[in-house]
Parts: C-alpha cells; sequence; structure tokens
C-alpha cells in the first residue's frame, strides 16, 4: 500500500465536541521536532499521546471544577518541507538553510498563531504546554522564555501574548552538544567550509535516479527503521533542501548550544520573580546512554537545576533519567509508543498544577 504525502503539520482535537463554552479551559501542547524536523516522525507518538490524554482529562478537569480540553499541534521546522514549499508563518523572504534562530523565530510565531486561532474559534481560556525532542527542548526553552517576557508585558491578554504554563523536554540537549559523544566526532566535519552543500549535493546525485520507495526500502534492511519511518526517512532524504538543512543546522547548532542561557524566570527559585503567571512547570527526560548529550552534561545540569528529590525546593524542575527501559535518543523511530505513555504523566502534572493555580 503506498504511503501518503508528507504533512508538515500535525493537528489533534476533537472535531465532534460541541461549541467551547465560554467556561472552558483548553490546554494546547505544541510539539517541536529535533534535527532532522520532520513532524511525522512523531506522528505514532503524538496519536498515542492523544488518545491517553483526552481518555482521563475531562474526569481530572471535573475534580477541580473545571471543563477541560487538550489540543496538540506540531509542526516540522523550517527547511524540512518535502514539497519544497514553506507554508511556515515567517515571511521574511529568506531561504533555506536556516539557522537555529529562525527556528525559534518561526516557533515563537507559530504558537502564537495557534493560540490567536483557538481564541477566535470562541475558546477565550487557552494554555500552552511547549514539548520538543533533542535541539526542540532547545527551541522550547528559547521560546518559553521569549514568550513569558512577552506575557508580562500583556498582563489584559490583549495583544499577542500567550500564557505558558509548562515544558516538556525529551531527550535533552540544552547545553554543550559539542562536548557530547556525537558532538566530538562530527562537529570538525560539520564546520568545513561549504560542507552542507557539498555533502547534499553528494546525496542527491547518489540517489538521484532511485524513487522514493526504492529508498525507503533500503533503509528499511540496513538500518532496521520501521516501515512508516523508512518512508519518512527516504522523502526526507529526496526532499529539496532537507539533506543541506540539516547539516546547515547541525553546525550551527554546535555553536549556539553552549551554556546554561536561562535565568531564575525559567528555572524557578524560591522567591520567584513578579509576572502575572505561576511560573512554568518543566519536565525532563533523559536516556541513561545517549550519543548527543554528555553523561557530564547531564549530571550537571540535574545537579544545578533538578529539584533531585528534594520536596523543600518544589519550584526546580523534575529530571528523570531512563534507568530501565533502555530508550535511545532517536526514540520517535521505534519507542513512541511506551515513551508517550511515560509522557502521558508529565503533562497531566503539568495541568493539575495548573488546575491547582486558578
Amino acid at each position: 500500500m503506498p504511503f501518503a504525502p508528507l504533512a508538515p503539520t500535525i493537528h489533534f482535537e476533537n472535531l465532534n465536541a460541541p461549541d467551547t463554552p465560554t467556561g472552558k479551559r483548553t490546554y494546547i501542547i505544541y510539539y517541536i521536532p529535533g534535527n532532522p524536523g520532520l513532524i511525522e516522525y512523531y506522528r505514532i507518538f503524538l496519536t498515542h499521546l492523544y488518545g491517553l490524554l483526552t481518555s482521563n482529562l475531562e474526569s481530572s478537569g471535573r475534580k477541580r471544577g473545571r471543563d477541560v480540553e487538550v489540543l496538540i499541534h506540531g509542526r516540522s521546522l523550517a527547511g524540512f518541507e518535502t514539497s519544497g514549499i514553506d507554508d511556515g508563518v515567517v515571511n521574511d523572504g529568506i531561504g533555506p538553510p536556516y539557522d537555529v534562530e529562525h527556528q525559534i523565530v518561526r516557533s515563537e510565531n507559530a504558537v502564537k498563531d495557534v493560540a490567536k486561532r483557538a481564541r477566535k474559534g470562541g475558546r477565550y481560556d487557552v494554555r500552552i504546554i511547549l514539548m520538543g525532542h533533542s535541539l526542540g527542548t532547545y527551541v522550547s526553552m528559547e521560546v518559553l522564555r521569549r514568550l513569558r517576557t512577552a506575557s508580562a508585558k500583556d498582563r489584559n491578554g490583549e495583544g499577542d501574548g500567550v500564557r505558558v504554563i509548562g515544558a516538556v523536554c525529551l531527550f535533552t540537549t540544552i547545553m554543550n552538544l559539542k562536548g557530547s559523544p556525537s558532538g566530538r566526532k562530527v562537529s570538525w566535519l560539520i564546520s568545513l567550509p561549504h560542507f552542507s552543500l557539498i555533502a547534499s549535493l553528494f546525496v542527491k546525485t547518489l540517489t538521484l535516479f532511485m524513487p522514493t520507495n526504492i529508498l525507503s526500502l533500503l533503509i528499511c534492511l540496513l538500518m532496521d527503521f520501521p516501515r512508516n519511518s523508512s518512508h519518512i526517512t527516504a522523502s526526507f532524504i529526496k526532499s529539496p533542501y532537507g539533506v543541506r538543512q540539516a547539516l546547515h543546522m547541525a553546525h550551527d547548532e554546535m555553536q549556539t548550544i553552549t551554556t546554561d542561557k536561562w535565568d531564575d524566570e525559567i528555572w524557578g527559585a524560591a522567591h520567584p520573580p513578579l509576572h502575572p503567571h505561576p511560573r512554568p512547570v518543566l519536565r525532563f527526560l533523559f536516556a541513561a546512554s545517549d550519543h548527543w548529550v554528555a553523561n557530564e552534561t547531564r549530571d550537571e545540569l540535574i545537579k544545578a537545576r533538578g529539584m533531585n528529590g528534594n520536596e523543600d525546593e518544589p519550584w526546580k524542575p523534575k529530571m528523570e533519567v531512563d534507568e530501565k527501559e533502555g530508550w535511545p535518543h532517536g526514540f520517535c523511530i521505534k519507542h513512541s509508543i511506551p515513551v508517550a505513555e511515560r509522557v502521558r504523566g508529565y503533562i497531566e502534572d503539568i495541568i493539575e498544577a495548573d488546575l491547582a493555580n486558578s
């Protein structure tokens, strides 16, 4: 059976629900992919997560005296469009390849657009939960910082201010990417002049006369990928800018993802800064062994910023290391369902905290 074309966006909501009453609270999970940034890699993960959340969310909200609903939105990163057409929300005339800053701006604008459209559709109490994987965790943290700054200036909610109540960071790369096992191996190579262009031209030449379905079959056999992941990877390789975009951005990630760049406004503190909204609730999931995250970098971050089981510091993020399941950095290839089941608890914790705060 042939595959459908890859979608640049994913949206999950209950289309059969009646018109949203004014009193209903809407939680929008906005998902930001890693690199390569095709949202289709996460369709199984997001589908399962949505099913798990909607089966329990309404009863949870009613316990707090609220009607609630959850929506999920996700979008491919710029430059990874398999059609060659960028339908994004940043129209600045700049063409691919794009750097990390462009992805941050694009994601921030996309979150604002999703929230605005939800409000125009009758959802008056809209709250955002950011979620990212790998590079998407760095983008999520930076989007969170920028949106928190904007919402502090928009206390009446009359402008583009967006209320972010939390973030979930999966297989987090927010510090010292160059010091990771893979970073040490490839940073010198991808920093060579014009490497992303030369490598992408080589790949295009190699696969020029190879149909996508044949390339997909080879990937399935050689890399032991599931059929759907093989097709997504083949479509990425055959896309107009995908390979060059991935390599160009990987080089920029090495230069950008270095030190901890966020203050207590994001991480939390015993005495939080003045802000119209409560501090965001943060949840982190790390792999026990991750080729894109050095163990010492992970442990340093957990020691400096994590709760570490100390209930006397409830403002700190909960950071979990998967010591049991052995989930890999690229969980979305084969481990989408069990990771979704773990993440369900993170999302429910964030929503419960928000319901308790209001």
